[in-house]
């Protein structure tokens, strides 16, 4: 079962299914596209400091 969590400012943003969904595709479709990218993904930390 995928599971995508947001947090923002350490505040963790509660997220419907179908927007888990749809943000873990976007990241995967990214991910995936990227060279070097191993084949088998288990786990995705993405860390963004502004």
């Amino acid at each position: 079962m995928l599971k995508a969590i947001l947090s923002v400012n350490e505040k963790k943003i509660p997220l419907k299914d179908f927007m888990q969904e749809m943000l873990t595709n976007i990241i995967l479709g990214y991910i995936k596209s990227t060279k070097g990218t191993p084949e088998h993904i288990e786990k995705i930390t993405i860390e963004i400091n502004l």
